[in-house]
């Protein structure tokens, strides 16, 4: 099988997390994609042109994270999705917290991308309390959080793009400002996702 996706120097994606900690990692073919480009090997798999994508052995493309991180589950087994009603509910909870909040984190940083007379000051602000809200609502559960799941992997994994763009912005300011530091004012989530990110799964390769 085969993903496509864009690296980043210093950054892990969080499929490539999903696929070390189901031991899938070296079975997969690893594709560069810059979705943006639309280059046909990745808008002839997937016609939206965008990354995460997975082409199966049969050749099935599945897209996007959600579906890809289930669909490696169910080759490797059990292990990352909680079985048990009561574990898994929250652990799906979470997920989507952490999937909606990339989905914000890009539109905010698209928006601020674009020539500075087009941007939306307006959806800029919406896009930022969106994250802001998601942050908060985190830190309110993070005393909760036990054991290690898909959930998890989701939120560590926005904040390993969080790292990766804030640094770039205070190198360089292509953009015109500053990803806000996220980290601020969540004590909590901060020393949990100190700790999550230890492990070997989450150590970058681009």
């Amino acid at each position: 099988m085969k993903i496509l996706y864009t690296p980043m120097p210093g950054l892990v994606h969080r499929v490539e997390v999903v696929a070390r900690e189901l031991g899938l990692y070296d079975a997969i073919t690893w594709e560069r994609a810059m979705p943006y480009d639309r280059p046909s090997h990745l808008t002839d798999q997937n016609p939206l042109s965008k990354v995460p994508t997975l082409i199966t052995d049969d050749g099935v493309a599945l897209f996007p994270g959600m579906v890809i991180y289930e669909y490696l589950e169910s080759l490797a087994g059990p292990k990352l999705y909680p079985t048990k009603p009561a574990e898994r509910w929250p652990a799906m909870h979470l997920l989507s917290l952490g999937e909606g909040l990339w989905d914000m984190t890009v539109q905010w940083n698209n928006e601020r991308k674009r020539p500075e007379a087009e941007q939306s000051p307006e959806q800029r602000a919406r896009y930022l309390a969106a994250i802001e809200r998601v942050l908060d609502r985190l830190e309110a559960l993070a005393p909760s959080f036990s054991g290690f799941h898909i959930g998890h992997i989701a939120v560590a994994g926005c904040f390993s793009f969080f790292d990766f763009r804030r640094a770039r912005d205070l190198e360089t300011n292509e953009f015109g400002s500053v990803m806000p530091d996220f980290y601020e004012g969540r004590p909590t989530l901060t020393n949990w996702l100190t700790e999550v990110r230890k492990r070997p799964s989450f150590a970058p390769t681009d």
